[in-house]
């Protein structure tokens, strides 16, 4: 049987993955995007720079920042509270949250945080997750160590999905069509995984005639080949299979090949036609 532990963790390494897959390629202006007056982001300061905050926040609360979100997720992941409240000291190399002033930065900092956090959650005992946390907590001294794992990570969880939305926001308001002009597969390699990934089947071949690989991957790991089929898209299909796809493939997020995702996706002319090859 699992144990509470590896629960924790799986459902961690899951949130985490998602969040990742979402902020991949993100670019200075995007991270400082601000689209409305009175925005909380990162300032320059004498020191360096600091995210916007305040004891009493303002009501409504403003709206963050890609730069302010990620900032607030390093700092949550990477801060001592998440070893010593467990009663652990924080190793000498995890280092304290940075304000990461670009996006490349902010990418590093992200892995960083979150490889440090993970690293205090797998060394977290049974004993340690079902006790009180004791006078480190403070007002949360009697709550036990799942609850604040919990904590952590409903936190990971919801600023990563508002990061996703944001990243939406940003797309979506500047009109142009990421498929369209002359970008070519030096460029951007994963360009055709990404047209599958947003169902635009019918610049498929257009992007395979132009030399872009029929088996190159998303950021999620998917093939154009496993989105064709877990859409039913067949004829999207079979022009894959005739040029190439390789239908072994298996992703990373459920394990399957391009018939596996046919079948869990309940693609029933998918899966015949890949079951007739």
């Amino acid at each position: 049987m699992t144990t509470l532990s590896q629960n924790l963790l799986d459902l961690s390494d899951f949130a985490w993955q998602r969040l990742r897959g979402r902020v991949e390629g993100l670019t200075d202006e995007e991270y400082l995007w601000e689209p409305f007056d009175g925005c909380w982001s990162i300032r320059k300061t004498d020191t360096g720079f600091a995210a916007d905050w305040a004891w009493i926040p303002p009501e409504p609360a403003p709206f963050t920042t890609l730069a302010w979100r990620i900032t607030h997720i390093v700092d949550i992941l990477q801060e001592d509270r998440t070893a010593t409240w467990f009663g652990h000291q924080p190793a000498p190399e995890d280092g304290q949250p940075p304000v990461p002033e670009t996006a490349a930065a902010a990418l590093v900092a992200l892995d960083h945080a979150y490889d440090v956090w993970r690293g205090r959650l797998a060394a977290l005992s049974q004993e340690t997750l079902d006790s009180p946390m004791g006078e480190p907590a403070g007002q949360y001294a009697e709550h036990d160590g799942t609850s604040f794992v919990l904590h952590i990570l409903d936190e990971l969880i919801h600023h990563g999905a508002e990061l996703g939305t944001v990243r939406d926001f940003y797309r979506d308001q500047r009109a142009e069509d990421p498929f369209a002009g002359e970008t070519t597969p030096a460029e951007r390699p994963t360009l055709l995984a990404e047209a599958a990934a947003a169902q635009r089947w019918e610049i498929i071949p257009q992007l395979a005639d132009r030399g872009f690989d029929v088996n190159e991957r998303t950021a999620n790991g998917f093939t154009a080949a496993h989105l064709a089929a877990g859409n039913g898209a067949v004829d999207t299909l079979r022009y894959l299979v005739e040029h190439g796809a390789d239908l072994s493939a298996k992703d990373p997020r459920f394990d399957a090949d391009v018939l596996g995702w046919a079948k869990w996706f309940k693609q029933a002319e998918a899966a015949a036609y890949l079951e007739s090859l």
